[in-house]
């Protein structure tokens, strides 16, 4: 404990006990050479990169397998919302497709138009969204603890973009389904 590692109560001239010391290096390269440096010099150390010390902090693996798990029900979710706003707008159009089929349209047309509508109207609202990200976050106040890096932004968009066609699939099958003589209310 505390008490038995300065029992002397602090007093001047007692022995100094540090539990972290910080070396920042020049030259981040030498890392391995400064680790052998310090473990020959000082006795009963551990030495650890900065990436290295956060990892072994008490909860953090436990905070990341939290973060880790929201990251992919937020996808999910995003994958049902998509999805569910691509179905609704394929029963706005049963009659029209079904038209379409009834004059020959193949199959094979319908899901390619539809799956390019998916990607371009998921584009559009990435694009939205991120330019709105990136001015909103370029005008908050320092004090603001966030940081939206370039790679993070990267990773952000591609997921955005995947997440409309994987939600927008279940709607092309829907409308593959659609039988022309029912869409038109002609069948009995």
């Amino acid at each position: 404990t505390w008490d038995n590692i300065r029992a002397d109560g602090g007093q001047p001239g007692g022995e100094l006990v540090s539990n972290i010391a910080v070396v920042k290096l020049r030259n981040p390269d030498e890392i391995e050479r400064m680790k052998r440096r310090i473990e020959a010099e000082v006795k009963d150390v551990e030495v650890a990169d900065k990436k290295t010390a956060w990892e072994a902090l008490p909860g953090y693996t436990a905070q990341q397998s939290t973060l880790s798990t929201q990251q992919f029900f937020t996808f999910f979710i995003g994958v049902l919302v998509v999805g569910g706003f691509f179905q609704i707008q394929t029963l706005q159009k049963v009659a029209q497709i079904g038209m379409l089929k009834a004059i020959g349209l193949s199959n094979w047309t319908v899901g390619l138009t539809a799956f390019a509508q998916i990607i371009i109207v998921n584009a559009l609202g990435v694009a939205v969204g991120a330019a709105g990200t990136l001015a909103l976050t370029a005008n908050f106040p320092v004090t603001v603890p966030i940081v939206l890096t370039g790679a993070t932004a990267l990773a952000a968009v591609l997921a955005l973009l995947a997440i409309g066609p994987l939600g927008g699939i279940v709607s092309v099958v829907a409308l593959l389904r659609i039988e022309p003589l029912r869409a038109l209310g002609m069948a009995q």
